[in-house]
């Protein structure tokens, strides 16, 4: 009797990759794409809007206003002006982030008609840019003189 040899051969046509294969390749370009926009930018100095390195936060905070505001008693000594409580806003409201110079304006000129006729408020403030935190307005005069 004659033995019979099996040899398993799949169901795919010839030249065909399977689907696990497929994945892999997928996957291998999928991850070498990702790796080559840090690289090229890191190692080669390359910079192409079609392989993008990796930044992580890039524009959070910019344009983003700190400010801080003071009122000068009637003794003379400035103390800290809380603008939430001097305006009757909630905290986690509108006036919790300045993200404008004409919203710092704004709040400046309400807190001045807060504080009545003769107040004298200083203001410090100061906006996030991409080269670091730019003075907007010192306090160095009342704000509310203007």
């Amino acid at each position: 009797m004659a033995d019979i040899i099996s040899i398993g051969t799949g169901a795919e046509p010839a030249g065909r990759l399977s689907a696990g294969r497929l994945r892999l390749v997928a996957f291998t370009a999928i991850a070498a794409f990702m790796v080559a926009g840090p690289a090229a930018e890191q190692i080669f100095g390359v910079q192409t809007p079609w392989l993008r390195s990796w930044t992580m936060f890039s524009a959070i905070g910019l344009g983003v206003i700190d400010a801080s505001f003071e009122i000068r008693r009637p003794d003379g000594p400035l103390v800290p002006l809380d603008r939430f409580e001097m305006l009757g806003a909630p905290r986690n409201g509108r006036l919790k982030r300045i993200e404008s110079s004409e919203e710092l304006a704004s709040v400046i000129k309400r807190l001045c008609i807060a504080a009545g006729q003769g107040a004298d408020i200083r203001v410090r403030a100061r906006q996030g840019t991409r080269s670091g935190w730019q003075t907007i307005h010192t306090d160095a005069q009342n704000a509310c003189a203007d």
